[in-house]
């Protein structure tokens, strides 16, 4: 035993991109990261400046440095923001190197994930006096939003067919958003039908006839896949499906885009969000307090997506985390659904020297920014030295904002989110599967390897026969099964099944069935 504890020691010395007591994607066990930064994924129009103008899509592609495995799931994060550009619209965050998406895409790196921070297509008309101008400029910014999405995703998939360059698995992509990129995300994965579009909050009576707010002949299909006015098609042979979604904060135009059959939502959101309504109500402009659009934040959504049946392979496993011990004291039975609970707003902040400015419910405590950065860049901006009141405004919906706190928060989502995208995605390491459960048994039966590279070897001895084995997928699905045998020896080819978890039954002779793990690389 000592020398085999010995060997053991030297192995786990030895390891240099993976933790011995971790396990790949529920725990950091990659020590670098190597960041790809400014790769053009797309291009497509742009009506930022008010004259439509072709633009390049780009993002930043974050990788576990030294990492083996050639495919790696893919989690796509669009950054958090207005639709307006940062600086240049008062606000801090609003791009693809945010502190927090950044944060967040290191840490699925060092989880052995591929992520991706990437930029989307921006503008719409905030500060107009009509509010059918307002509705009309931010449903189309969303629906740009939701195109360039579905590019990305179409960009990994061209990429894993041709040069392969960062070896994803095509089956195997999440996508997710902050604020603004939840907007997007959420349209990009539910709104997929021309009658969705016709909805009397979507529509513009103050045309003749009344029409959609977003004209597809102008702005395109809803995968961004035709030529038209103000889209230009990217890898439009590909699929633009992905396996999950998760949002943090923002909302969904409509609860009525959802159906049955669409992707698994796992949604976190500030409880008392001021600028997205955690459960359906009005988005107003921060800086006018006028009227945008009725929405539905992330209580409704997921609400409706478990109501579907939607949730189902993420719902039906067992999580014992503190994290979503916290999220069902506080999300009324809703599962995949994390609400934080915030602190009240504090005393006033002065922001103009003698006029005090009070502050607001926070809607995103997980940002962070470097103050001085974002001062210095303002004032170049503006040719003004009001980086310093334009700085404490946007605090007032965060006032305690710093990396530490900021850190903590992605430290909630991360625990939260994990398991999650591990079970939706049948991955290694989702926890038990309600009905699957492993069964011991006190006989002579061997499966292995495990983990499975290329087929399972099961034997019994003892005067036992295995009579016969199947095989299912993490949500119980029946994927691979061997009959009629009478073997005390067999061998079961995984064939083309993707990596992840699986469970093996095997019926012996005597009618004793057991249940055991497999998990496939």
């Amino acid at each position: 035993m000592k020398q085999k504890l010995q060997i053991f020691a030297l192995l786990c010395g030895l390891a240099i991109s993976t933790n011995c007591f971790s396990q790949r994607y529920l725990s950091e066990i990659f020590t670098a990261v190597t960041v790809s930064s400014g790769v053009t994924y797309g291009n497509n129009i742009s009506v930022l400046t008010g004259t439509p103008a072709s633009q390049p899509l780009v993002m930043d592609v974050y990788q576990p440095t030294g990492d083996v495995q050639t495919t790696r799931p893919l989690i796509i994060i669009l950054h958090a923001g207005s639709f307006l550009p940062a600086v240049a619209s008062t606000q801090a965050i609003g791009k693809r190197t945010d502190s927090a998406v950044v944060n967040m895409c290191m840490r699925f790196a060092r989880r052995g994930y591929v992520a991706v921070s990437a930029d989307y297509r921006l503008g719409w008309n905030a500060l107009s006096t009509n509010q059918d101008i307002r509705t009309g400029t931010i449903l189309n910014a969303v629906y740009r939003a939701a195109q360039d999405a579905k590019t990305c995703v179409r960009f990994f998939r061209d990429d894993a067919a041709n040069a392969n360059t960062y070896k994803i698995d095509p089956t195997k992509i999440a996508l997710g958003g902050f604020s603004g990129g939840g907007y997007a995300v959420l349209a990009a994965v539910s709104l997929n039908k021309a009658s969705e579009l016709q909805i009397t909050k979507l529509i513009d009576f103050t045309q003749n006839p009344p029409a959609p707010y977003v004209n597809q002949a102008v702005a395109g299909n809803f995968d961004g896949t035709d030529t038209t006015p103000l889209n230009t098609p990217n890898y439009a042979s590909y699929s633009s499906s992905v396996s999950v979604v998760f949002n943090i904060g923002g909302a969904i135009g409509d609860t009525s885009w959802m159906e049955a059959g669409e992707p698994p939502i796992i949604g976190m959101h500030c409880y008392k969000d001021p600028n997205a309504p955690y459960k359906t109500g009005n988005v107003i402009v921060t800086a006018t307090g006028q009227f945008v659009i009725e929405a539905s934040g992330s209580y409704d959504i997921v609400k409706k997506a478990q109501r579907l049946g939607n949730n189902a392979i993420i719902n039906n496993a067992t999580y014992s985390d503190v994290y979503t011990t916290k999220a069902n004291v506080n999300n009324a039975g809703i599962k995949a659904l994390y609400p934080f609970i915030t602190p009240a707003p504090g005393a006033n902040l002065s922001c103009t020297g003698a006029n005090a400015n009070a502050q607001t419910e926070q809607g995103t405590p997980w940002d962070w920014w470097n103050e001085s950065v974002f001062i210095a860049s303002y004032n170049a901006y503006s040719s003004t030295t009001n980086g310093p009141v334009v700085n404490c405004l946007a605090k007032l919906s965060n006032p305690n904002m710093s990396a530490t706190q900021g850190r903590t928060y992605i430290d909630t989502i991360q625990g939260y989110l994990n398991p999650r995208l591990v079970c939706a995605m049948g991955l290694a390491g989702c926890l038990s599967t309600v009905g699957l459960k492993e069964y011991a048994y006190s006989g002579n039966l061997n499966v292995f390897p495990n983990p499975v590279t290329s087929e399972i070897n099961y034997s019994v001895s003892g005067g036992n026969t295995i009579s016969r084995v199947t095989l299912l997928d993490a949500t119980g699905r029946l994927v691979l099964s061997a009959n009629n045998l009478n073997e005390t020896s067999f061998k079961l080819n995984r064939n083309n099944l993707s990596a992840g978890l699986y469970f093996t039954t095997i019926e012996l002779g005597n009618k004793t069935v057991v249940t055991k793990k497999i998990v496939i690389e």
